[in-house]
């Protein structure tokens, strides 16, 4: 029976070898988009699944509000949770690294920068158990300035030896004692790091200072919702009695959270900001790509049961002998669906072989490092097969029924072969193909739109030519105050300063007390020197900015939205001081507003002060040089040698302000990429099905086309004849999906406080370009039908 029902399949590919290709092919391009979103979906889905015990793993996190929360902690919150709370088996704070030079003692002139480390106290290894391939878990970080490695790192340094004993150096002034090399993790994880230390000295004894993060293991089955509550009343009252100590107030404090570390990655439980946070996307990524890989198959889907349904009648006469013959419903329901897994399973191995063609590709749009080797298919492939099966089953599944309920007198009779059913049902599913098209194109027109007005709008300082230096070292801001005279004798250098915190870039917040408000209020705040305003180009608009002498913590400069939001009416002079800070101090100038975070949210109350020597004991993040636009690139080689003044041990590496800036708006562009490539699959593949229905009602309309010949019929009038159906789906279509693409710009575009205007044009485009697309693929279909010899035409029956 099986044979014979393969048999006649293959039989009917044979026949049927347009439909078969564009069916196969269709399904073959739906198959690639679902392997390389199940690829990704499983990239994702792995971190730190490999953990042992992770289950019981979990990191706190401070709730503000429901949704948002931070990953900043006090140092003494590890300390607390392991004495005070028995649900607790351990915990340990850990504090993120980056961007350090670390050379070894032998070649202390061979450094290198390491992206990420952390620095964490002896307790690392009990909450987050990294296998380690030398040295023992026990005592590892046992001792002050003991260091882990990872197996990669040491392979770099040491070749194949046994690093633990060695000295490892960072920023050419910190000696680390290796006790420990971490093995390569078997999986993802959030916390991927090259060195993890342990350095007391930057553990702070107080409640109100948040820079580590802080991890817990959890004893078996306990009550987690329960145990939240419990932190939050024990830590608030202490937090509290501290900021009162130091004259501050909060309106409000925060809930105390604990997110597992299971869910890290994707940040399934808030959207947090802090220590070895996410990028943005997350989830949301996820589900993007998931819904991309599952259109794509849909509308694959949708073409099978057209181009099927569409040529039931060729079956016609083949299912009436059969039903004669005694076959029975059952048996023809699975001939159809067999038909339908098969021709999925064709397009299984294509759709594996074009999805590597289509990986480093689709990498760069995900920015992801993803793989198709045998561990990742040995997970894809089951899931495929799956696939195929489902997507064969309901696909098949309308023809199937609809071929088998043919009436064996009515076909014999020829009654079937002059009906055309389904097909409203076929048209029907062309709106849903077109509409899916149509939303995907508008929806990604204005996320480009929207990238594009944030590129272009004006941003309130100079961004272009400002090249900006990535600070190593504690003397760097006294090295750049005392030697700047020596750079800017070069004419085409117009300013150079140096900060903490940079337009695009992280930037602390502090404790405020404001003159005439009777709480303090924690805000953003630039530490700086006083030549920030000439390399930017901020325009001061009221007072004066900050002067070399405003080194000690009393004289301010805010923007307008700090003036607007605490109503002040004469804001230079107005009183104001740190909260932790005793001395009197004022406002001394106003900047005009700029958007220092981008145009993603609305511009925040800002905060200049030179007290940089109060800021992370002396350390600034960053040195901005404005340069000329001409001579550009001798001008930046006499930065170079400058800063080998500055930083001797530290190699210079810098970027342009407005390339920072512009990564803001990466993962904007990298969903519009992907969204573009949704709307060209899904198009393509509806092009695909509504090839094979021109294709089908040309060969059906073949005598009519010859009669209106022969009575002198052009082909002009024969091809709108035949295409004018099929352009009417496609403009119902488009009127179908504007309310639905409307609502989805407008949802998309709600999460930034700039936006680009929400227009017809976007809307009209994609329709039309819909209808042009159509027209094509029709219209070149029906002019050779058109252009057929009469003679021919009527001979056909």
């Amino acid at each position: 029976m099986i044979k014979n029902y393969l048999s006649i399949a293959l039989r009917n590919f044979r026949k049927q070898k347009t439909f078969t290709l564009l069916n196969v092919g269709g399904l073959a391009i739906a198959l690639t988009a679902a392997t390389l979103a199940l690829a990704f979906i499983q990239h994702e889905l792995s971190y730190d699944q490999w953990l042992t015990n992770k289950e019981n793993i979990y990191r706190v996190y401070r709730e503000w509000d429901p949704g948002r929360g931070t990953l900043y902690t006090p140092h003494v919150l590890s300390e607390t949770l392991r004495e005070e709370f028995p649900e607790i088996v351990s915990a340990v704070p850990v504090t993120e690294g980056n961007d350090l030079l670390v050379s070894t003692e032998e070649k202390p002139e061979d450094g290198i920068y390491v992206e990420t480390m952390a620095l964490a106290d002896s307790t690392f290894l009990k909450v987050l158990p990294f296998p380690l391939k030398y040295g023992n878990p026990e005592n590892a970080l046992e001792n002050n300035h003991s260091m882990l490695i990872s197996e990669s790192l040491a392979k770099q340094f040491y070749g194949d030896e046994n690093p633990v004993g060695k000295v490892l150096r960072f920023n050419d002034q910190d000696d680390y004692l290796i006790t420990g090399v971490m093995a390569k993790f078997p999986g993802n994880t959030h916390f991927d790091v090259d060195l993890v230390g342990r350095d007391t000295t930057y553990f702070y004894k107080s409640w109100t200072g948040n820079n580590p993060a802080t991890y817990v293991s959890l004893h078996p089955k306990t009550d987690v919702a329960q145990l939240e509550k419990k932190i939050t009343a024990a830590i608030n009252p202490r937090l509290k009695k501290e900021l009162e100590n130091m004259g501050s107030v909060w309106e409000k404090f925060p809930e105390w959270k604990l997110q597992p570390v299971s869910d890290a990655h994707l940040n399934a439980t808030a959207q947090l900001s802090g220590p070895f946070a996410i990028e943005s996307g997350g989830i949301r990524r996820v589900y993007i790509i998931g819904i991309v890989g599952l259109l794509v198959l849909i509308v694959a889907s949708i073409n099978y049961m057209n181009l099927t349904t569409a040529q039931a009648t060729r079956r016609a006469r083949e299912v009436g002998v059969r039903k004669v013959n005694g076959a029975s419903r059952q048996q023809l329901i699975f001939q159809f669906l067999s038909e339908a897994v098969l021709q999925c399973l064709v397009a299984l191995p294509i759709a594996i072989f074009l999805a590597e063609l289509a990986l480093p590709a689709f990498e760069q749009i995900t920015n992801r490092d993803l793989s198709l080797g045998l561990a990742e298919l040995s997970f894809i492939i089951p899931l495929l097969l799956g696939l195929v099966l489902l997507l064969g089953v309901l696909s098949g599944s309308y023809p199937a029924f609809f071929l088998a309920a043919y009436r064996p007198t009515e076909v014999l009779k020829g009654k079937w072969l002059r009906r055309d059913k389904g097909k409203l049902l076929r048209q029907g599913m062309v709106v849903v193909q077109f509409t899916g098209a149509i939303v995907a194109a508008v929806v990604m027109t204005f996320i480009y739109r929207q990238v594009q007005y944030m590129q272009n709008q004006e941003l309130g300082f100079q961004s272009e030519q400002v090249m900006v230096i990535k600070a190593n070292a504690q003397d760097t801001y006294q090295k750049i105050q005392a030697l700047r005279g020596r750079l800017l004798q070069n004419p085409q250098v117009k300013a150079i300063t140096a900060s903490v915190s940079m337009p695009g870039s992280g930037h602390p917040d502090n404790g405020l007390r404001i003159g005439g408000i009777e709480k303090s209020h924690s805000e953003n705040i630039f530490f700086t020197d006083a030549y920030y305003t000439q390399a930017l180009n901020l325009e001061v608009i009221e007072g004066r900015f900050l002067s070399p002498a405003d080194t000690a913590p009393q004289s301010f400069v805010v923007n307008e939205a700090f003036v607007k939001e605490f109503d002040i009416e004469n804001p230079v002079g107005h009183p104001m001081n740190f909260s932790w800070i005793k001395e009197a101090g004022q406002i001394v100038g106003v900047v005009k507003d700029f958007h220092y975070s981008g145009l993603g949210q609305r511009i925040k109350p800002l905060v200049f002060s030179g007290a940089i020597h109060k800021m992370r004991s002396g350390w600034v993040n960053h040195v901005a040089v404005r340069l000329s636009t001409s001579d550009l690139r001798s001008t930046i080689a006499d930065v170079e040698k400058f800063w080998k003044q500055i930083e001797p041990a530290h190699p210079i590496r810098y970027s342009f302000l407005d390339d920072d800036f512009a990564q803001l708006y990466a993962d904007q562009e990298r969903l519009g990429q992907t969204i573009l490539w949704a709307t060209l699959l899904t198009l393509f593949v509806a092009l695909l099905g509504l090839f094979g229905l021109a294709a089908y009602m040309a060969e059906q309309r073949t005598k009519e086309v010859g009669v209106r010949k022969v009575l002198g019929a052009t082909v002009t009038q024969i091809v709108t004849l035949l295409s004018t159906d099929f352009l009417k789906v496609v403009l119902i279509a488009g009127l179908v999906a504007v309310p639905i693409a409307f609502w989805l710009a407008q949802q998309w575009l709600s999460d930034f406080a700039y936006r680009t205007p929400v227009s017809v044009l976007p809307f009209v485009l994609a329709i039309v370009g819909a209808l042009v697309t159509a027209i094509v693929t029709v219209g070149s279909r029906a002019i050779r039908a058109a252009q057929a010899n009469p003679a021919e035409s009527l001979r056909s029956e």
